[in-house]
């Protein structure tokens, strides 16, 4: 029944190739018309499961004290003096202050100008901008001015820096959860403004959170606009170098956009939203097909040499490879849907998209491809590969498998070695910081702000006292100030914000300015009345709903920390909360939140989860291929040359690097779909040896006749591919096309020495 379903889909695409391409094509154009309905997302929201505990913490904290999404001007001096404590610099800041209220979806503007400064005339607390906004930037009052901004804690360090040579403009958005082109929006709008009130004096840099989600969009589409093109042409010609065959090449990547685009179509089709995490898709898919359709055009060429007609000699390639085709789609598509185990929607997306490619690959693989080659010229000359360089040196080495069978396993024990070795110097860490190089604004506006201010990390609690206004108590607020002070000892931080700083300064102000006021009061009822008349003195959005919840039950807790991987991250988490718990018995804190610290928590569950989910995969694959090739003894020794290819890559990345962020954590899955297409192909045509009685010897030696070339191109082609990837600025795209580069050719040595060693030492 089988032969009979695999003659009747290649007579047809035979007997009617036009009727092929016209049915195939129309059903790309119908399926690439969903691209009409994507959309692009930067929200750092669409990267975690609704069900999220970090995330549901998060939303909670916003919930309760406002959202943090910011945009951040830093300004500094480029003239020959770098005080930011001039006029000219100044009254930029007074401007830029004034302009940046009118930025889309700003909330609130901060910023050294506007710095609510406390004063009381009599028994009246007046709160007033600090720069005045009258012009009179004198030298005495820019004295005055620096001299107040070095004393002030809730200044330094957090608006301007210690030796005052930056100041920031911090807006604080309300962005709308439906409209994605907000952030674009308001980006957009604070560069033009920028042009407008240029001033060469003044160097400005943006940063905040806004920019680095636009950061991130721009990073993809740089890459997607220059890399991935770029290697597509690559293949293209490395197709044709090695194949000798333009028309392959052609089709080849014909074949690859025709996949992508349908993939996203249909993807638009179900109305998701595309993640920077997609990018990856069309450099995986263009591996897919490279592999599919190389088989078929290496066979093809070979019993065109054989002397058959192009018809007959597509027949028979289509015949040979139909089937290992159609398990090699079906053995990567299982590979990648395990990334549905990742914690992360993109990655499961990512991993749903290029399982999707895989199948639509093998279908136009094995009609639209054999059918446009079927209608052009037959080919008048094709070199004879079978005898030429690269074919000697395939036999030559196949028999070096039976004369140096101690030396390989030797070399392959070295290699895996090596391999182990390396990974032990892996370690799980994300650091978003360094995911731009030097070539990108933000880099460059991330070691300004972690050099001069106080640092790109940060951590935010929710502190509860336990009970309504209960932050107003003495007891409260004393161990908030105890808090606040442990934590400005600790390595790396850069800037601590408490709502105690407010209640501190108020109990001076009050008091005649008399610094031994500057404590908390010993009275509930005093700290109700300050804060009080401290809510009311402040103007229209200076309010203090940022750190105090609604019923003042619970205050906003902010540490901003100088560049920390995200496992320092966590360890300084639980430091906090145990040092917390032991020494501060009235407060109630959540655990750490915000963007750093939800990342931080995924990696590890997401590598645990993918861990589980790629065996799993390897099991169904090997149950599958034992089924197929009908022996568990072969699909018993598919797990091996399937699992080494992906464990010696990361070896070696850890002896290179050593860092595994959330991104590279995926390669695992998406590797596993990559190496099983030539341990497959090796193995059916070894298989195919066995049923016609050849010697195990033999039968090696002939599948290296049938399929070693093809392997040998396509992971010299895919290796290409992805290792120009590695010219990327951006540090998950680097990391994914050398990780992969190195697993492609990794795959094609264990397949080549490790893959027959097993056959001949286990399957005599």
């Amino acid at each position: 029944m089988e032969v009979i379903k695999t003659s009747l889909l290649i007579n047809f695409v035979i007997k009617r190739p036009k009727l092929t391409i016209c049915l195939f094509t129309c059903l790309i154009f119908v399926s690439i018309f969903g691209t009409l309905n994507l959309s692009f997302t930067s929200d750092f929201r669409s990267y975690f499961s609704l069900d999220n505990p970090q995330l549901k913490t998060f939303e909670q904290l916003e919930t309760d004290f406002n959202k943090q999404d910011t945009l951040t001007f830093l300004v500094e001096s480029s003239n020959n003096n770098p005080s930011i404590y001039q006029a000219e610099i100044i009254h930029y800041l007074e401007l830029l202050t004034d302009e940046a209220w009118a930025i889309p979806y700003s909330r609130r503007v901060d910023s050294l100008i506007n710095f609510q400064k406390m004063s009381v005339d009599e028994d009246d607390l007046q709160i007033n901008d600090l720069v005045p906004g009258n012009g009179h930037l004198t030298p005495s009052f820019l004295l005055e001015l620096k001299q107040y901004a070095e004393t002030q804690p809730r200044l330094l360090n957090n608006l301007v820096s210690v030796d005052g040579t930056l100041a920031i403009v911090q807006v604080t958005l309300t962005l709308p959860e439906s409209n994605e082109a907000a952030t674009p929006e308001l980006i957009s709008y604070a560069r033009n403004k920028l042009e407008e009130i240029s001033n060469s004096n003044v160097k400005v840099q943006l940063f905040g959170t806004s920019v680095i989600n636009i950061a991130l969009m721009e990073a993809v589409e740089r890459d997607m606009a220059l890399l991935i093109p770029s290697s597509y042409l690559l293949i293209f010609a490395a197709i044709y170098f090695l194949s000798c065959s333009i028309s392959g090449a052609t089709l080849s990547l014909g074949v690859t956009l025709m996949t992508v685009l349908s993939v996203f179509g249909i993807f638009g089709w179900q109305a998701h939203q595309l993640t920077p995490v997609v990018g990856a898709v069309p450099s995986m898919i263009m591996v897919i097909v490279v592999a599919d359709c190389m088989h078929l055009l290496v066979s093809y060429q070979y019993y065109i040499r054989q002397g058959l007609k192009q018809e007959s000699a597509i027949r028979e390639a289509l015949t040979a490879n139909i089937k290992p085709i159609v398990i090699t789609s079906v053995t990567t598509a299982i590979g990648l849907l395990c990334l549905n185990f990742s914690e992360s929607p993109p990655y499961r997306d990512l991993g749903n998209l290029v399982a999707l490619g895989a199948i639509i690959a093998c279908i136009l693989s094995l009609t639209w491809f054999p059918a446009v080659l079927l209608l052009l010229p037959e080919p008048k000359k094709l070199p004879n590969i079978d005898n030429g360089w690269l074919h000697s040196i395939i036999m030559k080495f196949s028999q070096l498998l039976t004369t140096h069978t101690k030396l390989l396993w030797l070399f392959t024990f070295v290699l895996l070695l090596a391999g182990g070795f390396g990974a032990t110097k892996l370690e799980l860490n994300d650091q978003w910081h360094q995911y731009y190089d030097e070539t990108f604004d933000v880099r460059q506006a991330i070691e300004t702000q972690n050099d001069k201010l106080n640092g790109v990390n940060f951590i935010q609690y929710s502190v509860a006292s336990g009970g309504e206004l209960g932050i107003l108590t003495p007891e409260y607020q004393k161990d908030l100030d105890k808090l606040i002070q442990w934590v400005r000892t600790q390595n790396n931080v850069g800037y601590v914000d408490g709502f105690s700083l407010q209640v501190k300064e108020l109990s001076q102000k009050l008091n005649q300015d008399n610094p031994d006021f500057y404590q908390v009061p010993n009275s509930k009822n005093a700290i109700a009345q300050s804060v009080l008349l401290y809510e009311m003195s402040l103007p229209y959005g200076m309010g203090v709903d940022e750190q105090v919840n609604f019923d003042k039950s619970a205050t906003r807790l902010t540490i901003n920390l100088h560049k920390i991987s995200s496992k320092e991250l966590s360890a300084f988490d639980l430091k906090l909360t145990t040092w917390a718990a032991e020494n501060t018995p009235t407060l109630l804190l959540t655990e750490g939140s915000g963007v750093d610290m939800i990342f931080a928590k995924i990696s590890d569950r997401n590598s645990e989860s993918l861990l589980k989910g790629t065996a799993l995969a390897l099991i169904l694959i090997s149950v599958l291929l034992s089924f197929l090739l009908r022996s568990w003894k072969l699909g018993l020794i598919s797990i091996i040359p399937n699992i080494i290819p992906i464990m010696m890559a990361y070896g070696i990345w850890g002896l290179m690097d050593g860092h595994i962020d959330l991104g590279l954590s995926i390669v695992a899955s998406m590797g596993l779909g990559l190496v099983v297409d030539d341990t497959v192909h090796f193995l059916f045509k070894y298989r195919h040896a066995k049923q016609n009685n050849m010697a195990t010897t033999e039968a090696v030696e002939y599948a290296f006749n049938i399929v070693g070339i093809a392997i040998i191109i396509t992971s010299i082609v895919l290796t290409l591919g992805f290792g120009l990837l590695t010219l990327s600025h951006f540090s998950p795209t680097y990391g994914m096309g050398a990780l992969l580069a190195l697993t492609v050719m990794l795959a094609a040595v264990i397949d080549f020495i490790l893959l027959p060693l097993l056959l001949l030492k286990f399957d005599k």
